[in-house]
This record gives C-alpha cells, sequence and structure tokens, in this order.
C-alpha cells in the first residue's frame, strides 16, 4: 500500500526522523570500657651475682690514664647517617605506537571509503534542501574530531529517485563495483539496501525504516539508525496500554501491504497486552489507486463498527488512510498509530482533529532542538556554520524542510564512525561486524536512546510518547 500513495506520501519516509562504611565505623561506635583501679608494680626479677672483681674495676670513660699513656681521644659525635637515594621507578615503556594499514577494501593508512546515496524527492515536490551539504558537513565534524581511530572519512556521493529501482542499482554498482568503498553509508528505501548487502555482500548503515525481512535477507551486513519496524509497533502498543486502550478492548488491526507480515507479530503483541482482536487486516488496493484504496479502508471501518470493537490499531504507513476513514464514516472509533507525518493527513485532505485519535510517536525533533537534547542543536548549528544555509526549525509549513534531513545525515555519521571506531585499528568486515555486536549504547543524535547487540541491528530504542494534533500548525505536537 506504501506505493500507491507514494506520490502524495514519500514525506512519511523522509520524516521519519522526526523523534560508607557501617554505621559504627562511621562514628567509631561505643567506646571500650576502661579500668580505673592502679595496679601494684610487680618486684624486679632477681638477677645473678656479678663476680667481685667487677664491681672494683674502673670505668674506662672516668679512670686517670696512666703515665706514659696517652689521653684516650674524645669519642667523635656520631654523624648522621644519609639517607640511602631512593631508587627510581621504572620508566614505564613507551606505547608502541599505532600502525595503520590498507586493512580492508576501502581502508588505506589514512582514509574509509564510503558511499553516501540519498533520495532526491524534487519530483514529488519534496524539498529537504542541500542534501549533500548536509552530509558532507555532518562528515567534516567527525573528521576534524579524528575520523575514525585517526584514518579520515572519505566519501564518494550519489542521488536517485526513491522510485527508479534502475537508478538505485547504478548507484549500487558504482559504489560496490567503481569505487569499491568500505561500506554504503546513506538513506536508500524500503529493499533497494538488498542490492549491497544480499547482492555484493557489502556493510550498509542506513537511516530509514527497515522492515524485518530486509533485515533477515540482508545476512547480518545492514544497520538502520531508525528503530525497528516491531519495536516501534512494540512500543505503540505498550504506551496505548499505559493509557487504558488495550487491556480489555477489542482491537481491529490494519496494516498497509507492504506490512502484512507483521500482522501475526503484532497481534501477538496486542493480546499479550491483554487486548482481544476482532480481525487482522491488510492493504490490497493496486498501486497509485487512492480511491480503491479508501474505499477498501471504508469496509474496514465498517467491519469494525459490526465485530463491536473499540479501536483501530493501524501501525506504520496504514494511520494515514484508517484516519480517513474513520473520519468519512463519521465513526467515534478509537484510531491508535504511529502514523504522525503531517503530509500523510495534510496533503490527503484527513484531518485528525476530527477524529478519536491516539497518536504515538517519539518528541520531536523541533521539541528536541528546543530542549537542547539528543544533540539536534550542535548537529543543526554545525551544518549551518559550515554550509552558510539555514535549517527552519521552527517555522510552519518550512521551505526547504531540511531539519529532518540535516538529522539524518548526522545519524547516519554517528552510526558508522560509533561502530568502525570500536572495531579498532585494523578495520575489516569481520571487526566491524563484531564491534556492532558488543556495541552497546551508545550516542545517536535525534535520540534519548540508542544501542547495537549481537541480533539487534536497529539502533534507536527511544520511548513512544503521546502526541496532539495542533489544528493551526497542522502538525502533531508534544504535549496538551
Amino acid at each position: 500500500m506504501r506505493r500507491w500513495i507514494l506520490a502524495l506520501v514519500l514525506a512519511l519516509a523522509l520524516l521519519a526522523t522526526a523523534c560508607g562504611g557501617d554505621d559504627d565505623a562511621e562514628s567509631g561506635g561505643d567506646a571500650p570500657s576502661v579500668s580505673t583501679e592502679v595496679a601494684e608494680p610487680e618486684a624486679p626479677a632477681a638477677q645473678d651475682a656479678e663476680p667481685a672483681e667487677a664491681e672494683t674495676e674502673a670505668d674506662p670513660q672516668t679512670a686517670e690514664p696512666e703515665e706514659g699513656e696517652p689521653e684516650p681521644a674524645e669519642p667523635e659525635e656520631a654523624q648522621p647517617e644519609e639517607a640511602a637515594p631512593e631508587e627510581a621507578a621504572p620508566e614505564e615503556p613507551e606505547p608502541e605506537p599505532v600502525v595503520l594499514t590498507a586493512s580492508f577494501r576501502g581502508v588505506t593508512e589514512t582514509e574509509i571509503k564510503i558511499g553516501v546515496g540519498f533520495v532526491d524527492a524534487t519530483e514529488f515536490g519534496i524539498d529537504s534542501g542541500d542534501i549533500e551539504a548536509q552530509w558532507k558537513a555532518a562528515i567534516d565534524r567527525a573528521n576534524d574530531a579524528g575520523g575514525v581511530n585517526g584514518r579520515l572519512l572519505a566519501p564518494v556521493f550519489a542521488s536517485y529517485s526513491p522510485v527508479d529501482d534502475a537508478a538505485i542499482e547504478a548507484v549500487c554498482v558504482q559504489f560496490t563495483e567503481d569505487e569499491e568503498v568500505f561500506a554504503f553509508v546513506g538513506f536508500v528505501l524500503w529493499d533497494g539496501v538488498l542490492c549491497y548487502t544480499e547482492l555484493y555482500g557489502f556493510l550498509a548503515v542506513n537511516t530509514a525504516d527497515m522492515a524485518p525481512d530486509v533485515l533477515e535477507r540482508s545476512g547480518g551486513l545492514l544497520f538502520t539508525a531508525q528503530a525497528g519496524l516491531i519495536e516501534k509497533v512494540s512500543g505503540l502498543i505498550n504506551a496505548a496500554a499505559a493509557d487504558g486502550l488495550i487491556d480489555g478492548k477489542k482491537i481491529q488491526i490494519q496494516a498497509a501491504g507492504d506490512d502484512q507480515t507483521l500482522l501475526g507479530p503484532v497481534q501477538e503483541l496486542v493480546e499479550a497486552a491483554g487486548g482481544i482482536v476482532t480481525r487482522a487486516v491488510h492493504g490490497t488496493a493496486p498501486p497509485g489507486d487512492l480511491p480503491a484504496g479508501e474505499a477498501e479502508a471504508g469496509v474496514w471501518v465498517e467491519r469494525a463498527e459490526a465485530d463491536g470493537a473499540d479501536a483501530i490499531l493501524a501501525f506504520n504507513t496504514a494511520g494515514y488512510i484508517a484516519t480517513g476513514a474513520v473520519e468519512r464514516a463519521g465513526s467515534d472509533l478509537v484510531v491508535i498509530t504511529d502514523s504522525i507525518a503531517r503530509a500523510g493527513y495534510v496533503d490527503l485532505g484527513y484531518d485528525p482533529g476530527k477524529v478519536n485519535i491516539y497518536a504515538y510517536g517519539v518528541p520531536t525533533l523541533q521539541d528536541l532542538y528546543n530542549a537542547g537534547q539528543a544533540g539536534v542543536a550542535e548537529c543543526v548549528e554545525n551544518y549551518e556554520s559550515r554550509s552558510g544555509n539555514v535549517v527552519n526549525v521552527n517555522v510552519p509549513s518550512p521551505r526547504p524542510n531540511n531539519l529532518p534531513a540535516t538529522i539524518r545525515a548526522c545519524r547516519g555519521v554517528d552510526l558508522f564512525v560509533a561502530i568502525a571506531s570500536a572495531a579498532g585499528p585494523v578495520l575489516t568486515q569481520d571487526s566491524f561486524l563484531e564491534a556492532a555486536r558488543g556495541l552497546g549504547s551508545f550516542d545517536l543524535t535525534g535520540t534519548t536512546s540508542a544501542s547495537l547487540g549481537d541480533g539487534k541491528y536497529s539502533a534507536d530504542n527511544a520511548p513512544l510518547v503521546r502526541l496532539f494534533w495542533d489544528s493551526e500548525s497542522s502538525n502533531f505536537v508534544s504535549g496538551n
């Protein structure tokens, strides 16, 4: 279903980066008791008597010298002993300098070549600003901080249309065969990233949402700065359950056509939270046929009401069409969703303000910027100072809408540098993968929590919070 509304809601993917001792020891305890009785002194032990001659023997110190004998010399005053010279502490051996070598394809003694690919969506009226300059600014900041264990990042840039499979593959061939980069670092939607991982066996560090099957087919070579889709839905269900919307409630689950494989796991999560699933449906309308998609969603709403459902749980991109269907039907069904990009509603003519909607997401990038959190302001300031461009942060309907893309570049570079640095001076594909398995928590621009580990390829862990539709700005905002 995602592609049949692509011309209107491609921004959904492009905007996905929105967000001492014990007491006795301490006090001395009770003092021990002291006796006040004085003990009688003991008599000294008897000593053996010395021979009588000893009593009359002259003291050599006081006896007068006999005539002719020299006077005894005055005893020399004892001289203080010279202090023995302190032994010098053994010197610490100088650490052997790290010798960087050309350890792998795309890795030299001084550089790491990466292929930076990104989407050009201007054909859909989406202006994300100067994307190459955004990535260059993020890379330059990393290099100024020392790069990766002394090696500098050497990027090769390329862009492509998000729906031109031939162009996406051509850039992949350029990076892998012609440039022989160490890894792809950038933004590529859906299964286009499989060209690097599945086809060529290259590393890919992506900044787009990745479906579980794409991660699985990548064989451990793909990492994404985003939250995993199933992890994100789990966060959605947990947040809704905390608001009393799941336990004991009848829930209809809706998914976009591309997400139908998640219906089973999502149903299990809802039932584990105490929900009763009335039915689980997914989009089947032909790509590009919006009226057919809306009609299909209308039928789902009718069935939800007939089933006595209390709410519709529509995750990922399905929340937009579900909200539109509930609005058209005038239904009082609750819509629970993580679909929070304004374009998905505004550009399709849907008004979440007319629906009983519970939308959840991470704090917006604007909120993080204004609060000085998650490195958002630092990323923006770095880009502005290096490029001379301005990032439209708190501007309604900004043109260009360059905040998400600027943060996306910082996130991609953060993720790659964190793993590659942990791999150590001998950088190879195997050492990179080993480092990712043991990386744990690290700082990632635009999120309050990020980690990687064995079997965990999606970095963002930020918990979801409820967001509210603001009719004035036609956007979701934090707080009431």
